[in-house]
């Protein structure tokens, strides 16, 4: 595999007590999400107006479109086998963006997720939210030439998957950063990156698509 992965170790790990309970779990979980939240929002104010335009696509979007952390949670609740990191709006930022809010959450997490393996679930099969779990998140740049119907390139875009998980690890190596693998299709990527409802095969059924996002209230 030919792709730039980071794994979120880091000798300045927060510890977390092995013998840790499913309360403390959750509640340790929902604090680093909220961390993560905070670190996108301060990010963003970073920002000059003119990256501001690029990464909202001239204001077609909003800020709220660009957030992550809802991501990253459905991952760690088993609904969903990868979260793709990206801003179509310009992939120069995003190497700032990993290190400055991915990166410092992956380590936070992992460290929950190690001390999980006394109170983790077996989440094979499940098909609803199966939290605490063992879980070690890495993040990955995909660096293949990929595309997909609606993408024309997923290059540098960044991917964060699930190493314990099997379908996770998987199906991400396989599709998303094999470099091999040229062009994936809308119904392949509705399965990893588990899309509600079905693929639009037609112009009319496309018109027909609400878009969606945080509303980024998390306090």
């Amino acid at each position: 595999m030919h792709a730039n992965t980071r794994a979120a170790t880091s000798s300045n790990s927060h510890t977390v007590p092995a013998g840790m309970s499913k309360d403390d779990a959750i509640r340790r979980t929902s604090r680093i999400l909220r961390q993560l939240y905070h670190r996108e929002q301060q990010w963003f104010e970073s920002r000059t107006p003119e990256q501001m335009q690029l990464l909202t696509q001239q204001g077609q979007l909003s800020l709220s479109e660009q957030l992550h952390y809802g991501e990253l949670a459905f991952v760690l609740l088993h609904l969903k086998p990868c979260a793709i990191i990206d801003f179509a709006g310009d992939r120069s930022q995003l190497n700032s963006y990993i290190a400055a809010a991915i990166n410092p959450t992956l380590r936070d997490l992992n460290a929950v997720g190690a001390a999980n393996a006394g109170v983790s679930r077996n989440c094979d099969g499940a098909t609803t939210a199966c939290y605490p779990r063992s879980f070690r998140l890495v993040c990955a740049q995909i660096s293949g030439q990929l595309a997909s119907p609606e993408v024309s390139s997923w290059t540098g875009a960044f991917v964060v998957y699930d190493e314990e998980w099997r379908e996770s690890a998987e199906w991400t190596r396989t599709n998303l950063l094999n470099p091999s693998n040229t062009l994936i299709t809308e119904d392949e990527l509705a399965r990893g990156l588990d899309y509600p409802g079905s693929i639009p095969k037609s112009l009319d059924e496309m018109r027909s698509i609400v878009p969606v996002s945080y509303l980024g209230r998390m306090k």
